[in-house]
């Protein structure tokens, strides 16, 4: 089965590696040839890339090698689809990029092939808008980082037929993930309910309430999280953070969604996340509050 990933950022990166490493032929695309160059060195050699999972035991080196030999590349996104079972858009929150996107890849595919969107808030009824074969058409949702995370959620819009749906939730399950079904609404399951654990932490610091550190430590030694809520933050990109927070506010226009100022600001001023997550980062809340990890 091959596997198109459009946009090679990122998720883009992650999710070619883990199909890659489950025995799938991947080709990925973006526009720009250095994205791609510094996906394959990321795939490779990243904190979660294949080396890294040989030194930890979960891959053999002969399968790291036939891994990374699944994983092609190119500038073109016609040549990315051609006889693709299952595309996966991975670009960056943008309605009108996802749409204009998803009319190329329907015009590229052949008419049995799955098209995915990695959106965490988009609705993909609005993503699917203006293709021609809404029915072969759903959302596949991979967390951060994907090479590590077990959960997929498997977005049904009301155009999505119930044999891709059973299809794609096969995949899923082949690449040793575990799927989750949603209705398509903003947010779907994760992101809505993650979002408003974080806004929610979020008044509990502008309220004078309690730190960013003491949060976080309550959440993992109350209620066992592995991480905090701002810890969280850092990890995924405060980037990616308030994209997704605006995306909803906008799809929803309910003002619980409004990004906090603090979020905004230290975005604006460079702080994106966690330095070693995200490549030219000033840090993130540990780093803009000055507060030790």
């Amino acid at each position: 089965m091959k596997i198109a990933v459009i946009g090679f950022g990122m998720m883009g990166r992650q999710i070619a590696q883990v199909f890659a490493q489950n025995g799938f032929e991947v080709m990925a695309t973006d526009e720009k040839e250095e994205m791609l160059r510094a996906g394959l060195e990321e795939i490779e050699e990243g904190p979660y890339g294949i080396r890294a999972t040989v030194s930890r035991g979960k891959l053999s080196s002969e399968e790291a090698k036939k891994a990374l030999e699944r994983v092609r590349t190119t500038l073109v996104l016609e040549q990315a689809c051609l006889g693709a079972d299952l595309v996966v858009e991975a670009v960056y929150e943008d309605l009108d990029l996802k749409q204009r996107l998803f009319q190329q890849i329907d015009n590229a595919s052949q008419p049995s092939t799955i098209l995915a969107s990695n959106t965490s808030t988009l609705t993909i009824g609005k993503i699917a808008s203006k293709t021609t074969r809404k029915e072969r058409i759903l959302g596949l949702h991979f967390f951060n980082p994907a090479q590590a995370t077990k959960l997929v959620e498997v977005i049904r819009a009301d155009t999505t037929s119930p044999e891709t749906l059973e299809k794609t939730v096969d995949i899923v399950q082949k690449i040793g993930k575990t799927p989750v079904v949603a209705r398509d609404e903003p947010g779907f399951i994760a992101n809505r309910l993650g979002l408003a654990f974080y806004m929610e932490a979020s008044r509990l610091v502008e309220d004078g309430i309690a730190n960013v550190k003491d949060i976080d430590t309550a959440m993992k030694l109350g209620y066992g999280h592995p991480m905090g809520p701002f810890e969280i933050a850092d990890l995924v990109g405060l980037d990616t953070r308030l994209r997704n927070l605006e995306s909803l506010f906008q799809s929803t226009g309910d003002p619980r969604w409004v990004p906090p100022k603090l979020l905004r600001a230290m975005v604006s001023q460079g702080y994106i996340g966690d330095p070693s997550n995200k490549k030219g980062s000033r840090g993130g809340y540990y780093e803009f509050l000055g507060i030790r990890r």
